[in-house]
């Protein structure tokens, strides 16, 4: 078990703390985890409710970084058996130190990694995308879109995704069936609409999606929307709180700031696109 571990830790250029690893060294603890690699290997790329290591104390975290870093050669098995490029698989994993790095396990959502960890995201060039998802309000399939902090939304590199996606649902899991993507995102917020430019490469992005939602989908909950967590999370990397004090630096910045110290709010929005 301790070697699968550090093995993952190279494979994804994680780094792990002595004391982290020490955990292994108690019996009581390193039976634990191994009961909780079992069931996250078993996992791997079988859709439904996912065991995730919960535990009420100090080693939580840590405890929660073995079990993500000792299911990784499960997942890579799961990628090659199912003809998983080198590339996708390597670039699916990388969320993992790039959330690591820049969040941590507690403020990314241990629930993503455990996305991550059996098999259920594929990063197809400039996006994510899950097979697991169901269009709102609606019983149709559908593929879920995410969008990875990795610098523009660059229209021709989001057209290669999107065709990419089609053939590779059809070729790895067996879906030939979907003919939706769906997205859930503070950067499908209509509102940005008032602030870039109509070619930016966000509104640009936005411009695909049909949106199936209304605004009041985010309301308010003491006084603070999803979207305006996200907002603060994804463009700051900082708490909601500390946004005034923030000098922006960009119009997209600026316009975040500008909308909030206004009085108003971001919205999480979801929308659709549908292709034939």
């Amino acid at each position: 078990m301790r070697e699968a571990i550090e093995d993952s830790a190279r494979y994804l250029r994680v780094d792990v703390d002595p004391g982290a690893l020490a955990l292994l060294d108690d019996p009581r603890t390193a039976r634990l985890l191994a009961d909780h690699l079992r069931a996250l290997s078993a996992a791997v790329g079988v859709t439904g409710e996912v065991p995730w290591p919960r535990l009420d104390s100090a080693i939580e975290v840590d405890f929660q970084l073995l079990a993500i870093l000792g299911t990784v050669p499960a997942t890579r098995r799961w990628f090659a058996d199912h003809g998983v490029s080198d590339e996708i698989a390597a670039a699916s994993l990388a969320d993992i130190p790039r959330k690591l790095r820049d969040y941590g396990i507690a403020a990314t959502g241990a629930d993503w990694f455990v996305e991550l960890v059996t098999a259920r995201v594929f990063a197809l060039g400039r996006l994510q995308f899950d097979p697991y998802d169901r269009v709102p309000s609606g019983a149709e399939s559908a593929w879920n879109v995410h969008i990875p902090e990795l610098g523009p939304l660059d229209p021709a590199a989001c057209d290669a995704s999107f065709a990419a996606a089609v053939p590779f649902f059809a070729a790895t899991v067996g879906d030939a069936v979907t003919r939706h993507f769906v997205c859930h995102s503070w950067l499908l917020d209509d509102q940005l609409a008032e602030y870039l430019p109509a070619e930016s490469n966000i509104l640009r992005f936005q411009r695909r999606f049909t949106l199936v939602d209304s605004e009041a989908t985010d309301a308010p909950v003491d006084g603070v929307t999803e979207g305006d967590t996200a907002v603060a999370k994804f463009i700051f990397r900082r708490p909601l709180p500390e946004l005034p004090a923030i000098t922006p630096t960009s119009r997209l910045e600026a316009a975040v700031i500008g909308h909030l110290a206004a009085g108003r709010h971001w919205r999480e929005r979801a929308g659709v696109i549908e292709f034939r």
